[in-house]
């Protein structure tokens, strides 16, 4: 019988950034934090994005197309009426 003193434990470290999923069963919305029903907004390309709004803001800085927001902060998006 012999102790394996000198191993390695087994650790997985991980450094992804947060999957759609995941960001979907968090249940919180990016923009106002709500908890019920969340969509997810998304854009063709970032590119297209000018930054006016806090939203396009909020998704420029993060790097991301998709932006995981509760149906009344989607539907002001959509219409323009974010402030």
């Amino acid at each position: 019988m012999s102790a394996n003193v000198d191993g390695l434990p087994n650790t997985i470290i991980v450094t992804a950034k947060t999957s759609l999923i995941d960001r979907l069963k968090a249940k919180l919305c990016e923009y106002c934090g709500a908890t019920n029903d969340l969509e997810m907004h998304h854009v063709r390309k970032l590119k297209d994005l000018k930054g006016r709004q806090p939203w396009e803001k909020l998704m420029i800085a993060r790097r991301r197309k998709t932006l995981a927001v509760c149906h009344s902060c989607h539907q002001k998006i959509h219409h323009g009426k974010m402030d």
